[in-house]
């Protein structure tokens, strides 16, 4: 039994009392001790609820003040501002912000979801003030990509300041997205950049990003980066394939639904053989993170091919019927080996 401060103390004191007049024995007191105990606070889910309280009761004041006409007054001639204005101001910001994060960060006590709120702000402060800059600047559309990459790189630079998987995570983000939009704006905006599509370029992407990452294995690197960095680029390969297995390297939705799901095979029985590779390397290294991956991944494209070979044939009701009772098959399974 979980009890609060105030009634741990009142029990521990009665049964204190109850021994003291022989009501209880010592064994017995002891006995009950053990079912009771001591509530233990949950700060860092209050600090996640006061910060989001701090942002709600925030909005509801910013409401508040744009219902008076004055501040409405301010709040024009202030967007009326310059952009060089906002480029300066964002770009003031996004120091500003990573300074009170290290400030935030000295304190003793200080959580780790305060810090990485600060950088996070500083980041998109930075992003803003790329934005202005191209306005500012006349710059072309090569600029406008690039600062995806500016604003990535600045990401992972804080990530390695600070120490925070979170702040390294969205880094990786904004690399992988630039990739995306680079090989985007080489190809002018059309669907396939040297015959590959945008989830086939990822796929390959991530293929290299896990290659590079395998040969620098003996590089000296924070476990945190190594494990966040192996996780987004592992989450990236199979999401790439997994849409390769379904969508294939056609580049539109007519050429898709023209192909015949034979078309398709050949990627589901690469996400196959990837899959089984993986299990097999994690049964035989006793990783069980691979053992996993290999399973959802196997698990995942047998049931894209199952709904690729069965959605012309069967009628939709008796296809979505077939799926359910699979579903709920495999629910039941997995209640009766986990309730065991």
């Amino acid at each position: 039994m979980k009890l609060s401060g105030k009634q741990y103390t009142m029990v521990e004191r009665l049964l204190e009392a109850w021994t003291d007049q022989d009501l209880l024995s010592k064994e017995q007191a002891e006995k009950l001790k053990e079912h009771v105990e001591l509530k233990v606070v949950n700060w860092r889910r209050v600090a996640q609820n006061m910060l989001g309280l701090a942002i709600i009761f925030l909005v509801i004041a910013f409401l508040h003040l744009v219902a008076d006409k004055w501040v409405l007054q301010v709040l024009e001639h202030f967007f009326e501002l310059s952009d060089t204005f906002f480029m300066s101001f964002l770009l003031v910001l996004s120091l500003l912000f990573p300074f009170m994060a290290s400030r935030v960060k000295q304190k003793r006590g200080a959580l780790k979801i305060s810090v990485e709120a600060f950088l996070l702000l500083g980041i998109m402060s930075l992003g803003g003030a790329c934005y202005y800059a191209a306005s500012v600047f006349g710059f072309s559309q090569f600029w406008e990509v690039a600062s995806v990459l500016v604003v990535a790189l600045y990401s992972l630079l804080l990530g390695k300041l600070f120490l925070t998987s979170v702040i390294w995570l969205t880094g990786l983000t904004g690399l992988a997205l630039w990739l995306g939009l680079e090989t985007g704006r080489l190809s002018g905006w059309e669907s396939r950049f040297l015959g590959m599509t945008f989830h086939l370029r990822f796929l390959i992407m991530a293929f290299l990003g896990l290659m590079v990452m395998h040969g620098l294995r003996k590089v000296p690197v924070k476990k945190v980066f190594r494990v966040v960095s192996f996780q987004f680029l592992w989450f990236l390969f199979w999401s790439a394939l997994w849409l390769c297995a379904l969508f294939g390297n056609y580049p539109s939705w007519d050429a898709w639904d023209a192909a015949s799901a034979a078309h398709l095979l050949p990627w589901g029985v690469l996400m196959a053989v990837v899959a089984l590779w993986v299990w097999f390397q994690g049964v035989k290294q006793k990783r069980k993170q691979w053992v996993w991956m290999g399973s959802i991944a196997l698990f995942t494209d047998a049931y894209t091919q199952y709904f690729l070979f069965l959605w012309d044939p069967l009628p939709a009701s008796l296809f979505f019927f077939l799926m359910a009772l699979s579903f709920f098959i495999i629910g039941r399974k997995a209640e009766l080996i986990w309730g065991r």
